[in-house]
């Protein structure tokens, strides 16, 4: 028995039209009917029966319809077949071919439509083509108004059914491509929940936790930089090669923290290397260029020509650069400054940041810097930046300290040997 019941199980549907249209079409015929009551064709009082049972069996449909999440298509094809039945009664007993209220067979012709399902849209179409051709038999020959009469009317039904059903067919393709998107934003954001819980977990004994988190970080800075510019050389008539540029240093750079990422698991965590700093200062301000003039906010970048070179790990430096800016930015009113400086003493390079923002708070310069700690939750800060940038000073042998300017901003201070870490 449940076999059959299976193979007679049509489905259901969620996206069925829960409007009302069908009870004010029928009150509005009803109040036709009252207002043409002296009409020879009306027969009093069947055709009110009829209407009645009409706008009961809609109004009972349509609270059905809003006290259920889906509905069955066997009871949406028992209530289109009755309100063709209902409908047909009313025809008949108001003049059969003749009657005005044909139009009456819109009703389950925009239910049936509004499905996108090509079979049941057909069929109560071809139902009710059927019923007025019927009603309007025998029609004679030289009755050439009564001919175009029941062309128009089934042409009214077919162009009708067509409309809709093409109307609904798109938007459920575009509800189904939404759909997918939703579900995959979905399963994306299940994914990031569980990898944040894990991370927030295991903050406090393991460092793999802290660095993905920032490298995602980092990357979604890049990306940010990359999306504005392309943004800028859409909308700009003439594109500056600046824009250019600046897209290509933001991918390589998310390429190079791609490859310390994999690096990372390959157990070569940091590649050190001699390089002049003006090349990661340089690269690092570039890609925060356009957000410093989002803001109407400036960087200024000011490095003597006499630095020594420096044995670091260049990608980390740039990270380590491009977080203590964009941080910087982030704070300072608009059309502020951030600056970056340099010198060179005792052997080491001492990198300082400074703006002209509210500071750290006093919090913060207490404790130190933690990782999932900030003071930006309400704009999506993670907590990671000043970490990750700690983390990569301690990694040269070097230090990040951080400070209030006595006139108010505040000040970052990296200090980082020329010769890179004792152990490397």
């Amino acid at each position: 028995m449940r076999k059959y019941l299976k193979i007679l199980y049509r489905g259901e549907v969620t996206n069925f039209s829960r409007n009302s249209y069908e009870v004010v079409f029928s009150i509005f015929m009803i109040a036709v009917a009252y207002f043409y009551r002296s009409n020879p064709q009306i027969v009093y009082p069947r055709i009110l029966f009829f209407f009645l049972t009409l706008l009961g069996f809609n109004f009972m449909f349509s609270y059905l319809l809003r006290r259920r999440a889906s509905v069955n298509l066997w009871l949406i094809d028992v209530t289109l077949l009755a309100n063709f039945w209902i409908i047909t009664g009313v025809l008949y007993y108001s003049g059969r071919g003749e009657s005005y209220f044909w139009v009456l067979y819109l009703l389950p012709v925009f239910g049936a439509s509004l499905m996108a399902n090509f079979k049941d849209a057909f069929g109560v179409v071809f139902l009710c083509i059927l019923a007025i051709s019927v009603m309007s038999w025998p029609l004679q020959s030289g009755d050439l108004a009564k001919v175009l009469a029941l062309s128009v009317k089934l042409a009214v039904l077919a162009f009708s059914s067509g409309v809709v059903y093409n109307t609904a067919l798109s938007k459920k393709r575009t509800e189904l491509s939404l759909a997918s998107k939703r579900s995959e934003v979905d399963r994306l954001a299940r994914e990031i929940l569980e990898k944040d819980v894990q991370i927030v977990r295991t903050a406090s004994t393991g460092e793999i936790g802290a660095l993905v988190s920032g490298v995602m970080h980092d990357l979604n800075n890049a990306v940010s930089v990359i999306l504005l510019s392309a943004q800028i050389g859409v909308e700009d008539e003439n594109p500056d090669k600046k824009d250019i540029v600046r897209i290509l240093k933001a991918a390589k750079f998310a390429k190079n923290v791609i490859t310390n990422a994999l690096s990372i698991v390959r157990g070569q965590e940091y590649v050190f290397e001699t390089v002049q700093f003006k090349e990661p200062a340089d690269n690092a301000v570039s890609l925060m260029e356009y957000a410093a003039l989002k803001k109407g906010a400036s960087v200024v970048l000011d490095l003597p020509d006499d630095l020594p070179p420096l044995r670091v790990s260049k990608v980390h430096i740039e990270r380590m650069l491009l977080n203590v800016i964009s941080n910087s930015l982030d704070f300072v009113p608009e059309g502020g400054a951030v600056s970056l400086s340099a010198r060179a003493s005792d052997g080491m390079l001492v990198a300082v940041i400074t703006d002209n923002g509210p500071g750290f708070p006093a919090k913060l310069l207490k404790e130190g810097v933690k990782a999932f700690v900030t003071t930006r939750k309400e704009k999506g800060g993670t907590g990671l930046g000043l970490f990750v940038c700690d983390q990569i000073a301690r990694r040269h042998g070097g230090e990040l300290t951080l400070a209030n300017l006595p006139g108010g901003g505040a000040r970052v201070t990296i200090t980082l040997p020329v010769d890179g870490p004792k152990e490397n």
